[in-house]
């Protein structure tokens, strides 16, 4: 497995992804509708970019193509965490959560937080997180329940 940043280039790619992620892993935990509303997905809208490029957003590869993707911002905010439906309990997830979590350590980012769904936050949990809420969010005109979750790297005095 390769890790590697994303680019403008894999904007395509990474949206399949995302869609057919959700539309294999969602129906376990969600209604037809949330799911249909999670992976409407447009890889050329400035929405879907900036999901993407507005953060940094590592993907992981093999000689099968794109396995998975994981993206944190500045402030310490993981906007994604996806590995291709078919790719599940492999280590990709725990192998990006790591690269994300030495990419704050480089970066000194003192607290990692997130909005976990139902099949995410037993990674975020895994890898030390502790929910410390939970929020409804409309996504394309359907709710959803998101865990928000968070993981202090450094204390402070």
């Amino acid at each position: 497995m390769h890790i590697r940043t994303a680019t403008a280039s894999d904007l395509p790619a990474l949206a399949a992804l995302y869609r057919q992620t959700v539309l294999a892993n969602a129906p376990q935990h969600y209604t037809a509708a949330q799911t249909e509303a999670w992976a409407a997905v447009d890889a050329a809208t400035p929405r879907f970019r900036q999901f993407i490029l507005g953060v940094t957003t590592y993907v992981a590869t093999d000689e099968t193509g794109m396995l998975g993707f994981a993206g944190l911002g500045e402030d310490g905010h993981v906007a994604s965490t996806y590995v291709r439906h078919d790719c599940l309990h492999r280590g990709i997830g725990s192998t990006l959560m790591q690269t994300l979590l030495d990419h704050a350590e480089r970066e000194q980012i003192q607290r990692l937080y997130a909005e976990a769904s139902e099949f995410s936050l037993g990674l975020f949990q895994k890898f030390g997180f502790s929910q410390y809420d939970t929020e409804v969010v409309n996504h394309n005109g359907v709710q959803f329940t998101r865990y928000l979750v968070e993981k202090i790297l450094v204390e402070t005095p």
